[in-house]
C-alpha cells in the first residue's frame, strides 16, 4: 500500500518538481498559491467552462466551451474568488516540453466529486515537514464483493485496499483453491478517489496551521472468499506457497473484486497493518527463489513462504545492478536492517511481483500516528469474524526474526551472509532512474 500521508508526499513532491521548472523561467504571480490535486480529477462543468492564458481573476478567455461538458484537471489556483483549474493534458504536455499550461475557469458552477464524511478537524503534526497542521479526519464506506475469482486481467490504479486476515487457505473442488479472507477497516486509506489537494507553498510558509486530510475507509463486509482456478492460471508460483492462515495481506479491490494481494515494507503501515517479512534467503536455480519468515496475526511463530518472483523491481525505481549488489557485507547504502522492508505483491493474472528496499528519497515507509481510532473489525451484519482489532494492533509491532544460520535449506543462501547476485533475464523489468524526489 502507499498510505494517504506518503500519496500526499508524492503530491508535494510533484509540486516542487513543477515549481523548480518553473524556476528556470520568469516567475510567475500564482505559482506559491498552487494547490495540487493528489490524482487525475474530473470536473463536470454543466454550464460549460472558459479558457485563459493565466489564474487572473477578470482576465479574458481564450476560448469557451459550452456545456455540459467533462475535463479533466490536476491542479488549481483561487484568484480573487475565481477558481482556475491545470488541465491534466496541459500540465503534462508542460512538464515534457515547458509549453503553456491550460487554465479553465466555470464561473462556479463546476461540479466535482463528492467528498467522505468529514468526523473531525483536529491540530496535529505534517509527518512530511513536522509543521503545526490541521488533521482533517474523514470516513467512507465501500462495497466489496463476497467472492473473487481469479484469474482475471491485472490492475494498475487507483484502489481501495484492507488489511485481509487469511481465515483459510484451502483446496476445493475442481482444481480451485479456495482463500477466506476477514476484512479490517484501513485508517490511512488512499485519499487520491477523492478531490483532496495538497497545502499550497503559500500556506506551508506563512508560518499558520495547513490542512491535511486522512481517510478511514470500511468495507461492508467483514469477510471475503478468494477463489483461484489453478486450471485456468499455471502460476509459476502457486498461491499456497504464499497465503498461509493467520497471515496479514493487504488486500487492494477496484469495483468490488480483489485486484492484489501485498504484504512486507512497503505494503505495512499502523493504519494498515499487514504481514512483514524477515530479511530473505535465496537460491539460484534457472529462476532465482526466495524464501522468507513471515508475521501471523495470531503473535504465534513465523510461517515460511517461498516465492519464484515473476518479476524482481524496486518498490520506487528499479536499477538491476543495485538490487544485485544487495546483501553482506554491508555499507552505507546496503544496511542488513533493510532487507526486512521487501515486498511481495500477488496479482489477480497470477504474476507475482517483489520489490526491493529501492526507495526514491522518502526512506522506508515506516508507523504513522493512529492513536484514539476506533478500527472495530466487524462490519454491521456482514459475515463471520475471528480476529480481534486489539490483535491487528498488537501484530503491527512484529518484525519477523531473519532465518538462523544452522537454519539455512541445503542450496539456498542467506542476503545477510553474501550478495543477492545475477537476476536472470526472464524475471527482469524494466529500469527506472531515480528523480531524487520523494513519492
Amino acid at each position: 500500500m502507499i498510505s494517504s500521508f506518503l500519496l500526499r508526499s508524492a503530491s508535494l513532491s510533484l509540486s516542487l518538481l513543477f515549481l523548480s521548472l518553473s524556476s528556470l523561467h520568469a516567475q510567475e504571480p500564482w505559482e506559491d498559491d498552487l494547490k495540487r490535486y493528489l490524482d487525475v480529477v474530473e470536473l463536470s462543468a454543466p454550464s460549460g467552462y472558459k479558457i485563459h492564458a493565466a489564474p487572473v481573476a477578470g482576465s479574458a478567455a481564450t476560448g469557451e466551451i459550452v456545456g455540459p461538458a467533462k475535463i479533466e484537471v490536476i491542479a488549481c489556483v483561487e484568484s480573487n474568488g475565481t477558481r482556475f483549474y491545470v488541465t491534466e493534458e496541459s500540465y503534462q504536455r508542460w512538464i515534457e516540453t515547458q509549453a503553456g499550461l491550460v487554465w479553465v475557469s466555470c464561473g462556479g458552477t463546476e461540479v466535482l466529486p463528492a467528498l467522505p464524511r468529514l468526523i473531525s478537524r483536529e491540530p496535529g503534526i505534517d509527518p512530511n515537514s513536522g509543521e503545526d497542521a490541521l488533521i482533517e479526519l474523514y470516513e467512507d464506506d465501500y462495497a466489496v464483493l463476497p467472492e473473487t475469482r481469479w484469474p482475471s486481467p491485472a490492475i494498475d490504479g487507483s484502489v481501495h485496499a484492507f488489511p485481509a486476515a487469511v481465515l483459510s487457505s484451502k483446496p476445493g473442488p475442481g482444481g480451485r483453491w479456495l482463500v477466506d479472507l476477514q476484512l479490517f477497516p484501513n485508517g490511512d486509506a488512499n485519499l487520491s478517489p477523492y478531490p483532496f489537494t495538497g497545502p499550497s507553498f503559500r500556506e506551508m510558509g506563512n508560518g499558520a496551521a495547513y490542512t491535511l486530510q486522512r481517510l478511514i475507509s470500511r468495507p461492508d463486509r467483514a469477510s471475503v472468499r478468494l477463489e483461484i482456478d489453478l486450471a485456468k492460471g499455471q502460476p509459476t508460483t502457486p498461491p499456497m506457497d504464499i497465503i498461509a492462515p493467520g497471515m496479514v495481506f493487504l488486500a487492494s479491490f477496484q469495483d468490488g473484486a480483489i485486484v492484489r494481494l501485498s504484504v512486507g515494507g512497503d505494503a505495512w503501515s499502523e493504519g494498515a497493518p499487514v504481514t512483514r517479512l524477515s530479511a530473505p534467503i535465496f537460491k539460484r536455480d534457472e529462476l532465482l527463489s526466495f524464501g522468507f519468515l513471515a508475521t501471523r496475526i495470531t503473535g504465534e511463530a513465523t510461517t515460511s513462504i517461498t516465492v519464484i518472483p515473476d518479476l524482481v523491481a524496486g518498490a520506487d525505481y528499479t536499477k538491476h545492478s543495485l538490487i544485485e549488489a544487495m546483501g553482506a557485507p554491508f555499507d552505507d547504502f546496503n544496511t542488513g536492517d533493510f532487507h526486512t522492508m521487501w515486498t511481495l505483491h500477488l496479482e489477480s493474472d497470477l504474476k507475482t511481483r517483489l520489490l526491493a528496499p529501492l526507495y526514491d528519497g522518502r526512506g522506508a515507509p515506516g508507523m504513522l500516528e493512529l492513536e484514539g481510532l476506533d478500527l472495530d473489525p466487524v462490519a454491521p451484519d456482514a459475515g463471520a469474524t475471528v480476529y480481534t482489532a486489539d490483535q491487528l494492533a498488537a501484530f503491527s509491532e512484529l518484525i519477523p526474526a531473519g532465518f538462523e544460520p544452522g537454519a539455512v535449506p541445503d542450496g539456498w543462501n542467506s542476503i545477510m551472509q553474501g550478495k543477492l547476485g545475477k537476476i536472470p533475464a526472464s524475471q527482469r523489468g524494466p529500469e527506472s532512474e531515480e528523480t531524487g524526489f520523494e513519492n
